[in-house]
């Protein structure tokens, strides 16, 4: 499933919100400021986040870095923090890095800084993610490092994007017109339903309802309400459920496939990991392994004050190895 959506910032004016959710726009992503000081929030970020929560686009934001050092990283987080002072989103808190001045500090240092910022937002309850180019991302981030901890929005102004790693939105002009904005906005293209409860993906609305079925076939499942339980079809429904690895079919797969679309969609992972980390556990069967998704799996499973101690982590991984992880 796509999603259609825009980013914005002081540069596009006043926005005739309506106009803008009228013209079909799905979601925005909000320039909150630039750099590290408090003075240098967006003038607009304040009227656009109102106006674009009233009229019910789902929101998110981004900072357009120009930090220097993983320290500098940090503080960029804890002003984001500031501005947005408890604000509910529905989409990520992206890290913006991209200018020419950050290019001579070397892909390690650039990377820390990038694990600075996002760890920083995770840690306070927000969804972080990753906003450069191609170019950068493939010549001075290591994208794989990061691909793996945050999700991606990679910019690549072309009809298809040629971007090699792992991402969850597209960035593929920077000269769409939309009504309800006076000249050129950003136009972006998000594949991934990450709009609310972000390890939770099931959408009600689309996905079959297998609440009735007491057996253990997936296939069987889905025949039993008239739904197409084909490969293609499982992948696709595996995929809207919200986990993220290559779905094949196996059995383990199409466990947690179906103990996801039964019930509530609140579910139970399971998996076959036979290592000692809960973060390489989740990501064994495709699920989102961020801070923020283990306090929401944490919390779903009776341990509200979630610290990522080694503790915690410990009686999660066991409960996602016998397969009564509740998903968060």
């Amino acid at each position: 499933m796509e999603y259609r959506g825009i980013d914005v910032s002081k540069y596009q004016g006043n926005i005739n919100f309506k106009k803008v959710k009228d013209a079909g726009v799905q979601f925005v992503i909000i320039r909150i400021g630039y750099g590290q000081y408090e003075s240098q929030k967006d003038e607009k970020f304040e009227a656009n986040y109102e106006g674009f929560r009233e009229v019910g686009i789902p929101v998110g934001v981004y900072l357009y870095s120009y930090a220097k050092s993983v320290n500098d990283a940090k503080k960029e987080a804890n002003t984001v923090l500031k501005w947005l002072n408890g604000r509910e989103l529905n989409l990520p808190v992206y890290y913006d890095i991209e200018d020419k001045s950050q290019i001579n500090l070397g892909k390690g240092t650039l990377t820390n800084m990038c694990e600075a910022f996002c760890d920083t937002i995770e840690k306070a309850g927000y969804w972080a993610g990753v906003y450069t180019n191609k170019y950068f991302f493939t010549t001075y981030l290591d994208y794989e490092k990061l691909e793996e901890k945050y999700t991606i929005w990679v910019a690549q102004y072309n009809d298809t994007n040629t971007y090699r790693g792992k991402y969850d939105m597209w960035q593929y002009t920077s000269s769409g017109k939309v009504n309800g904005i006076s000249g050129n906005v950003d136009m972006d293209i998000l594949y991934r339903n990450i709009f609310e409860n972000r390890g939770d993906d099931i959408d009600s609305s689309s996905l079959p309802n297998l609440s009735g079925y007491k057996g253990n076939s997936i296939v069987d499942a889905l025949k039993s309400v008239g739904y197409d339980s084909s490969f293609e079809a499982r992948r696709e429904l595996y995929k809207e459920a919200g986990f993220t690895d290559n779905y094949t079919g196996t059995a383990l797969q199409n466990e947690n496939l179906l103990k996801a679309l039964q019930g509530d969609g609140s579910g139970y992972y399971k998996s076959d990991y036979k290592g000692l980390s809960f973060v390489d556990g989740l990501k064994s069967i495709g699920v989102d392994s961020s801070f923020a998704n283990r306090k929401r799996i944490a919390k779903a499973n009776g341990i509200d004050n979630y610290t990522g101690s080694a503790i915690q982590n410990i009686k999660l991984l066991n409960m996602l190895k016998k397969g009564n992880l509740r998903r968060g």
